[in-house]
């Protein structure tokens, strides 16, 4: 996953947290999905790469496996 030699960082959360935030996520899905700006299949991973290259084209790219 090298591209331009960029660093990439994964984020998880604390072990405990994820029981506390699951039921609130459920309850307002609406107000967390306006965080991805994009969502891109697998089979165009390119065009995710182009979206994070390009300055202010995007918030949150997420690649989908469907």
């Amino acid at each position: 996953m090298l591209r331009n030699e960029m660093t990439i960082f994964a984020s998880q959360g604390y072990p405990t947290e994820i029981f506390e935030v699951t039921p609130v996520i459920a309850e307002h899905t609406e107000l967390f999905a306006r965080l991805i700006s994009h969502r891109v299949p697998f089979a165009d991973v390119h065009k995710a790469f182009e979206l994070t290259l390009t300055p202010g084209a995007a918030e949150k790219v997420v690649v989908t496996y469907d």
